[in-house]
């Protein structure tokens, strides 16, 4: 038997800095990033269960695991990315070890965290596999393969290690291990310059996940309200819910611009570039944690009073979200500009708006739930309302 000439396909360069080619999200990419949302929602159900900051706080470090996990095969895709039978193969195993993760992470750090531990090491060791090939067959990218697959090497043997160390150390050694994954991609330095991610692609990754992380939350709130029963004040509380979500996908998507074209420059305004991806995890975070909490909100009877921790859970969870998006907005501009008086002053009302629904969180134990998720809203709506101004020419000429 004959195999398809694109059984596999020698690993290119996707994107060199030239004019870019037109590349958009493949079918298994898509699927691919449902997968790993599916270990988001558990761990979003088991801050549903236990809204509390003990339990926000511990979800934390889940939550990078997962979301660094994800973005570190989108990078590879996106910059090496063949689309052929045996990558399709490969990123389907992936999916088996993704799958895994969401068996593991609901219990991660009480009876599943050896499963846990295992399966994000085989992820990372297929991911070095993965650089490996890549670095043997573009041999001018080997400086950057070799860096990442040491470092992440490194990572997984200690996420494979912890598996047989009982708990607390186990949980110190995922710390380590994730600090190593996280300043791995730092050790290459200007090396990235000379293999960019793509302008229009990478941005097109980054705002499908957001949209689906969004989505799920959404989902979640509708299934929230079906369990509780719909009446006037469940069916309130999640229009509210509902607004809110949409005022967040509105943020990203027409305001901050987080899936537009983005550019990897070189010198100091690389770092403009890693403050548009780093600033989408703590995004992620805010929109699962706001979504617990409207969830929580739902369970609790009308009038009842919003616990003063749960309070500040459910308005710090928004305002990250909302500064994360700043940041997001923030990125499109040159470090110098961000200085500018006259951002400044144009992003003031956005900062305002932050600041009352921080405020807001001092609200607890005073006035109900319903009633503090109703001033989140419409202060939620007011952040819209403030997008629709048009931008000073003198900011777009930043």
């Amino acid at each position: 038997m004959k195999l398809r000439k694109d059984f596999i396909v020698v690993p290119v360069l996707r994107y060199k800095g030239e004019t870019p080619n037109e590349k958009h999200a493949n079918w298994l990419e898509l699927l691919f990033d449902l997968i790993f949302v599916a270990a988001i929602s558990q761990l979003a159900l088991n801050l549903s269960g236990n809204y509390n900051l003990i339990t926000f706080l511990e979800s934390i470090p889940l939550f990078f695991a997962i979301w660094w996990g994800w973005a570190g095969h989108t990078f590879y895709l996106d910059r090496f990315g063949t689309d052929d039978i045996f990558s399709r193969i490969i990123t389907m195993v992936q999916m088996v070890v993704v799958a895994s993760l969401v068996v593991n992470v609901k219990d991660a750090l009480t009876t599943t965290g050896a499963g846990f531990a295992i399966s994000y090491a085989i992820l990372h060791f297929i991911l070095i596999g993965e650089y490996l090939w890549v670095g043997r067959k573009i041999p001018e990218a080997r400086p950057l393969t070799d860096r990442y697959s040491k470092g992440f090497f490194i990572a997984a043997m200690i996420w494979l290690l912890s598996a047989f160390v009982p708990e607390p150390y186990r949980f110190g050694m995922w710390g380590l291990a994730l600090i190593i994954d996280f300043l791995t991609p730092f050790t290459a330095g200007e090396i990235h310059i000379n293999f960019p991610p793509h302008p229009t692609h990478l941005p097109e990754r980054f705002g499908l996940f957001t949209i689906i992380v969004i989505g799920e939350a959404i989902v979640s709130l509708v299934f929230a309200v079906s369990n509780a029963g719909l009446n006037l004040y469940t069916y309130l509380i999640g229009l509210m819910g509902l607004i809110i979500s949409f005022t967040l996908w509105w943020e990203y998507f027409e305001e901050a611009g987080g899936a537009e074209e983005r550019v990897q420059e070189r010198g100091d305004q690389i770092a403009k570039y890693n403050l548009w991806l780093y600033s989408h995890f703590p995004l992620m975070l805010g929109v699962v944690g706001t979504a617990a909490g409207i969830k929580h909100v739902i369970l609790l009877k009308y009038g009842t009073d919003l616990s003063s921790s749960d309070a500040w859970i459910l308005c710090i969870s928004l305002s990250i979200a909302l500064v994360s998006l700043s940041l997001i907005f923030i990125s499109s501009f040159k470090w110098e500009d961000c200085k500018s008086r006259l951002l400044l002053l144009f992003r003031i009302p956005y900062y305002l708006v932050i600041v009352m629904i921080v405020a807001t969180g001092f609200l607890g134990s005073i006035i109900s739930g319903f009633m503090i998720l109703m001033i989140l809203t419409v202060l939620s709506i007011v952040n819209v309302i403030i997008s629709l101004r048009e931008t000073p020419e003198e900011v777009c000429n930043l």
